[in-house]
């Protein structure tokens, strides 16, 4: 009987494990549509016009008050040259709160780094544009990223340097008077 009690609560919890949204965390999607165009081709790319091949990527729910919900995994960019600055990591899920069926609007992040960096320690980095997304829940396929679009990483100064330039046109400004 002990056991039984036991397999209905595992059974039962698993419910809630799939009951989080899903998306299908893959920058590019093949060749499906009528007209042989990708699905999805959001390339991420150097300053150079290069893909990115030394850097990851994290899916973001945009909430209304433009405060940001992280979707795991965080996703690295193939190193193959075909598929330099492209994420494939497989399926993404939404934190709770965010079930299977939620329409969300949804960001990209990327950023060059090592496996411990982030997003905000990082000095290449880049964000996509807004899209709209509906989760996925289980017994259905997660859902494509469809609406994302590329974009290009690019230096973000150091508050450090930020502050020398703006120390150094205070100076210049009082120097003129």
């Amino acid at each position: 009987m002990k056991e039984s009690w036991i397999a209905i609560l595992a059974f039962s919890a698993s419910f809630a494990a799939f009951a989080q949204g899903e998306v299908n965390f893959n920058t590019h999607v093949g060749w499906y549509s009528p007209d042989y165009h990708p699905i999805v081709d959001a390339r991420v790319l150097n300053p150079d016009g290069t893909g990115c091949t030394d850097g990851f990527g994290q899916l973001f729910i945009l909430n209304s008050d433009e405060s940001l919900a992280p979707l795991l995994p965080i996703g690295a960019f193939k190193k193959a040259e075909a598929g330099a600055g492209y994420i494939l990591a497989g399926g993404a899920f939404a934190p709770d709160g965010f079930p299977g069926g939620t329409t969300v609007a949804m960001i990209l992040r990327a950023w060059r780094g090592e496996p411990e960096s982030t997003y905000d320690s990082a000095i290449w980095k880049g964000q996509s544009e807004p899209f709209t997304i509906t989760f996925a829940t289980l017994p259905n396929p997660p859902g494509d990223l469809i609406g994302l679009k590329g974009f290009t990483l690019v230096p973000e100064p150091p508050a450090l340097a930020l502050g020398a330039v703006g120390f150094g046109a205070m100076l210049l400004l009082r120097r003129r008077r």
